[in-house]
C-alpha cells in the first residue's frame, strides 16, 4: 500500500487542478464583473459613474454617485479622470451627459482636457446626451488617463464614459 500512495496522492492532486482549470475557463469569458464601476475589455474601458463614488473616477465637484443616475456636478469646474489602456494612440471618447436644472437647458457647455476644448454641446432639458469624441494621444495623462473638465453654467450629470484607444488604421483620414 505503501506504493500507491504517491499515485493516489498524485492523482487527487491532478484531479484537483483539472477541476480548478475548468472554473477558471467558466469565468475566462466574463469581461467585467457586472457591479464593478470600471470595466475593461482590452482596449476600451468604460466607466459606470452611478458606481463610481470610490473608484477614484470622480475629483471635487461631484454629489456622491445616485444608482441607475450617475454623479451631478455641485462645483463650477468639476472634472472626472478617465482611464485607458496603456496602449499607444489617440483614444475615441463617449461621454453620456445630462443638464440638471431646465432652467439652464440651451446654455451651451464644454468640456475640456487642460486648456483644449475637446466638445460643446447644448442640453436639451434633462435629456441624456451621448458625445462621441475623438482626443489625440498627447491630451492623455501619464499616458493612461484623460482628465476632462466641464465648464457649465449649473449643475450636469454624468451617467458613463467609456474610452477606446484607436489604431492607426481606424483614423479617419482627411
Amino acid at each position: 500500500m505503501s506504493g500507491r500512495g504517491p499515485a493516489i496522492l498524485g492523482g487527487l492532486a491532478a484531479l484537483l487542478a483539472l477541476f480548478l482549470l475548468v472554473q477558471l475557463s467558466g469565468r475566462a469569458n466574463l469581461a467585467y464583473d457586472a457591479s464593478a464601476p470600471i470595466r475593461r475589455d482590452m482596449r476600451q474601458v468604460t466607466v459606470l459613474f452611478d458606481r463610481a463614488a470610490l473608484a477614484g473616477v470622480l475629483t471635487e465637484g461631484w454629489s456622491a454617485p445616485v444608482p441607475g443616475q450617475g454623479a451631478t456636478s455641485n462645483g463650477p469646474a468639476p472634472s472626472v479622470l478617465l482611464p485607458t489602456s496603456t496602449a499607444a494612440g489617440d483614444v475615441a471618447l463617449t461621454l453620456v451627459v445630462a443638464s440638471v436644472d431646465p432652467a439652464l437647458a440651451d446654455r451651451p457647455v464644454r468640456a475640456r482636457i487642460g486648456e483644449t476644448t475637446i466638445a460643446v454641446w447644448t442640453p436639451r432639458g434633462a435629456a441624456e446626451k451621448t458625445l462621441d469624441l475623438t482626443v489625440p494621444a498627447k491630451a492623455r495623462v501619464q499616458s493612461y488617463q484623460l482628465a476632462v473638465t466641464f465648464d457649465a453654467p449649473g449643475p450636469i450629470r454624468i451617467v458613463s464614459a467609456s474610452t477606446r484607444i484607436v489604431r492607426p488604421a481606424e483614423r479617419p483620414h482627411g
